[in-house]
């Protein structure tokens, strides 16, 4: 997706909001834009590839306008934005913790949970299969690959060993690299309205 269908989508969705908030007073109108504005800017930064679908899961995360709209008008403080679009309840907190420990525990409360968008927890459940349980099961097969490489000649064991240390090394930090992700991705369970659609467009 091009940079400037990207800025239609957001420019779409600021207006919308806007039009929204048109009853309150401007000073609040403009902050809670701007506010929203900043967000998205800096969301958009941190995307290694700006798709349609992680515009539209991005803005869908932050909710319906209409919503936003009237938390505002009832004057509920504004968990969508940042620092508070993260939120670490008691259902994400075991998530996570189990997701290291006890992989399909955590993975089905991954799924149980409206935390995270579909494409988020797909890739919760791929990568990496199994959590710790599933890398230290891994790891104690690597001596038959590394028994079969002491048949062979100096080079291929120094070879075989180098890419065994990686995978370990990969194996071992990709659960917490994963948990970290989805916490960074995590957002307010019950502001969760736009997961469906997000989700349909993934």
């Amino acid at each position: 997706m091009t940079a400037v269908r990207a800025s239609r989508l957001v420019d779409a969705y600021l207006r919308r909001l806007e039009i929204e908030l048109v009853d309150l007073p401007a000073a609040k109108r403009h902050e809670i834009v701007d506010e929203i504005r900043r967000h998205i800017a800096g969301e958009r930064s941190a995307m290694v590839d700006e798709t349609d679908a992680n515009v539209m899961n991005l803005l869908d995360r932050l909710g319906d306008p209409a919503e936003i709209a009237a938390e505002a008008r009832s004057g509920a403080e504004h968990r969508r934005l940042a620092p508070g679009l993260r939120r670490f309840g008691t259902l994400e907190v075991l998530t996570l913790a189990l997701m290291l420990l006890a992989w399909p525990v955590g993975v089905i409360l991954l799924w149980a949970s409206r935390a995270w968008t579909t494409r988020e927890k797909v890739l919760g459940l791929l990568l990496p299969p199994g959590g710790y349980p599933g890398a230290f099961l891994l790891i104690a097969n690597f001596h038959w690959f590394a028994s079969i490489a002491d048949a062979g000649p100096k080079w291929g064991q120094i070879t075989v060993g180098a890419v065994l240390f990686t995978v370990s090394l990969l194996l071992l930090t990709a659960p917490i690299g994963m948990c970290v992700y989805l916490a960074t991705r995590m957002s307010v369970p019950s502001q969760r309205q736009g997961e469906v659609r997000g989700s349909s467009r993934w």
